[in-house]
């Protein structure tokens, strides 16, 4: 019995520190929007771009609203950037910019709402230039190794990438779930998107 008690107690203390786990990964990431809005903010007001906090490598480059959810966008998609919110690929144009704009984030977090968007929803931007709002066109799921869906653009579209299944226990999956949108109307109203 005492061998069962002490399963029982491993699979518990394990499933524990799963949850916590879980759970300051959504801490982190609701907590850092935060900071990242501030952020923002700041750089509206300034015209010149702030870090979210003292030792960012990043910076807010946009805000992005998919349905009643608003994200802060960060430059660069590296992993350390992802894990505070979507970040936007630098060698891509900026939202509003001529090209192909593309955009990740993690699917369990911040891009978690792509798995509810569907064909002719509307998305709207907000950039040091303006809003721009955007209509989806494509959702597709390519292989991690396709890079056609970044492939620059002579069109105004927009690319939000994120891992695939949504609802996959696997941290590394090999699939992408790829939304194109393209430019719809322009417009330089600084009011909240």
């Amino acid at each position: 019995m005492n061998k069962h008690k002490a399963i029982i107690v491993t699979c518990c203390f394990i499933s524990t520190l799963f949850f916590a786990s879980s759970m300051y990964i959504h801490a982190k990431a609701i907590f850092a929007q935060w900071l990242i809005a501030n952020a923002w903010t700041a750089t509206l007001s300034t015209g010149k771009q702030q870090p979210p906090w003292s030792w960012a490598d990043t910076y807010p480059v946009a805000k992005i609203s998919l349905q009643k959810k608003r994200y802060y966008l960060l430059a660069g998609v590296t992993g350390r950037t992802l894990a505070f919110g979507p970040g936007h690929m630098s060698s891509t144009p900026l939202p509003g910019e001529v090209g192909n704009t593309v955009i990740a984030g993690h699917r369990d977090t911040h891009f978690a709402q792509l798995e509810h968007l569907t064909f002719n929803d509307t998305l709207t931007v907000e950039t040091l230039r303006g809003k721009f709002t955007y209509q989806i066109i494509d959702i597709s799921i390519v292989h991690e190794q396709d890079m056609s869906v970044t492939a620059a653009s002579n069109n105004d579209t927009l690319t939000l990438i994120t891992c695939y299944p949504f609802d996959s226990l696997s941290p590394n999956t090999q699939w992408r779930y790829v939304i194109q949108a393209t430019l719809q109307k322009q417009g330089n109203n600084s009011a909240d998107v």
